[in-house]
């Protein structure tokens, strides 16, 4: 004889065991971690600086997307690191981007306003419009490009960009890149390019969009 009430309590447990998955996104800090972990493998210590919180905080962070499954973790000596446990996680991140920009007017005023600042308002180009005659550059810290980078993409971080503006060529025309769409690295960087006269834009999309989409095949150094 079938028993009903056991059925409706499996099914209740099969959608909390699924809202526990993705109750494990629904922080903004550990939104911010994966979008770093979608560039490479990361130490506690390296996100706790990169995101400025308390590496006690961040490690616990860090437990509980590894706890759903979404990132992985390995220890070598003291040090613990982190990635995202594969692409899938990355497409579970920007498809509640995605829906969440379509569809939550907050999430799209508070981007604008981000982006909008006079530090990152540096003209974008669509990465279908980039060709083989542009110069690349991705302005991530050495240790993300060097996970995956766009194809022809040399590395001039941001932090040393000013101090090495002697390796682009003269008269180029520069395209710059970041980790994706809500990080504004890149428009800083075309900014402060433009200053200098040089012609740069940065790319609307980055790293993140990338592998989530497949759609370009990130090389490594």
């Amino acid at each position: 004889m079938i028993s009903w009430n056991n059925g409706e309590a499996g099914k209740v447990a099969v959608f909390e065991a699924f809202a526990e998955a993705v109750k494990a996104i629904a922080n903004a800090r550990r939104l911010e971690l994966m979008e770093l972990m979608a560039q490479g493998e990361h130490s506690v210590e390296e996100l706790s600086r990169l995101t400025e919180m308390a590496t006690t905080t961040t490690s616990a962070h860090l437990q509980t997307l590894n706890r759903a499954g979404l990132v992985s973790r390995r220890r070598e000596r003291t040090t613990i690191y982190y990635q995202l446990s594969g692409d899938d996680a990355i497409e579970l991140y920007t498809a509640a981007k995605r829906v969440a920009l379509n569809r939550y007017p907050r999430l799209k005023d508070a981007l604008n306003s981000y982006m909008g600042e006079p530090q990152a308002q540096g003209p974008v180009i669509d990465p279908a419009a980039v060709t083989s005659e542009m110069f690349i550059i991705d302005v991530r810290p050495v240790e993300e490009y060097e996970a995956g980078h766009f194809p022809g993409a040399i590395c001039l971080p941001l932090a040393e960009l000013e101090g090495r503006l002697d390796e682009i060529p003269a008269g180029a025309e520069v395209v710059v890149y970041c980790r994706g769409e809500l990080c504004r690295l890149a428009r800083e960087a075309a900014v402060l390019l433009r200053a200098h006269h040089i012609d740069a834009k940065a790319m609307d999309e980055g790293v993140m969009e990338w592998r989530a989409s497949k759609e370009v095949d990130l090389g490594v150094a």
